[in-house]
């Protein structure tokens, strides 16, 4: 009773900033395209020497997924997207790559509002 109680208070009385599922999910399909900078780099923000992918995020049958725009010409890039309350995860478009990189949300960065910490920087900014 008391942890639930608890519970409850935090929900009640998180900051608006607090990330939730549904929140990352609507922040994420609300746009109509997001440009993603890939970077090897060590500053906060990814310079002009970045490589930048178009990317369009939208919920079908439940579930966010993720197209590469324009298409890639050897092959549609359609990835399912895992939401977190914090973020979201996603596959890179070539199967090749195993890896899943993991996006946090980032409410105090109005330009880059998902991003990660590795040394190889991927930024994300709406482009509406």
């Amino acid at each position: 009773m008391r942890i639930a109680s608890l519970l409850l208070a935090f929900i009640a009385f998180a900051p608006p900033s607090a990330a939730t599922e549904s929140k990352v999910r609507s922040i994420l399909t609300t746009p109509k395209s997001w440009t993603m900078y890939l970077e090897f780099t060590d500053a906060r923000a990814p310079s002009d020497r970045a490589q930048k992918f178009v990317w369009r995020y939208f919920e079908r049958v439940g579930k966010v997924w993720g197209r590469r725009i324009p298409p890639l010409a050897v092959g549609d890039c359609l990835s399912e997207i895992t939401i977190r309350a914090d973020g979201f995860s996603f596959r890179w478009c070539d199967p090749q790559l195993s890896a899943q990189p993991s996006l946090t949300y980032d409410p105090g960065d109005p330009k880059y509002l998902f991003k990660n910490r590795e040394p190889r920087k991927l930024s994300l900014q709406s482009n509406d």
